[in-house]
């Protein structure tokens, strides 16, 4: 589930708070960027960016090139409580039994709870029921799920070596499920007062 080295180099952006309160609905909608050449990102050949956010928190981010090529990315966007946005490529859901002693991901991996009240939701702890194989290791995770929409997934692999523990935000989705993303894959995205958008790269975007 972790994100390649190369798109967390990309991504590692902070989350971009200044701006306006806007709702959800204000997001709805497809945005395109100011021309990006020459402005020395990491996308070489890129023109624009076009992203689209859709009702259900979904949507896409597409790569506009020199040569009218497009490279399209699946998205999945939430809102902060501050009014401003964040984005990210890489999400996943998981849903709780209707006890609360088990969570079950997108990927078929199950989790027990080994910490916090069954009956507090989402938040606890939480332990793989079996080894996860990931590049040829196989891990052992542990999820602390805070009340806080925060939590870590703190990942040890067959020889008793802990990563970094990978910071996560999570955010309720429908009954008994939640939306899960590596904060620092999200991309931030306000709405200013006069009615374009921001990143965290700031580029400045106009809705369609």
């Amino acid at each position: 589930m972790k994100m390649s080295l190369l798109t967390l180099a990309v991504m590692a952006v902070v989350i971009c708070s200044a701006g306006c309160v806007s709702s959800p609905h204000d997001i709805i909608g497809t945005w395109t960027s100011e021309d990006i050449s020459g402005l020395g990102l990491p996308l070489p050949d890129v023109t624009h960016i076009i992203v689209e956010f859709t009702p259900d928190r979904k949507g896409t981010e597409t790569w506009v090139y020199t040569n009218g090529g497009r490279y399209v990315s699946n998205i999945s966007w939430i809102e902060n409580d501050d009014g401003t946005f964040a984005y990210a490529y890489d999400s996943w859901l998981i849903s709780l039994t209707e006890n609360g002693t088990q969570a079950c991901d997108e990927e078929g991996r199950v989790f027990n709870r080994i910490g916090g009240d069954a009956d507090s939701g989402y938040p606890g702890t939480w332990a793989a029921e079996e080894a996860y194989e990931y590049n040829g290791m196989f891990y052992t995770i542990i999820n602390e799920i805070y009340p806080d929409n925060t939590g870590v997934s703190i990942w040890t692999n067959q020889n008793g070596v802990t990563d970094p523990p990978w910071e996560i935000v999570w955010y309720p989705y429908k009954e008994d499920m939640y939306i899960n993303y590596y904060k620092e894959a999200l991309i931030g995205f306000t709405i200013l007062s006069n009615g374009t958008g921001l990143d965290s790269f700031n580029l400045t975007y106009t809705k369609a």
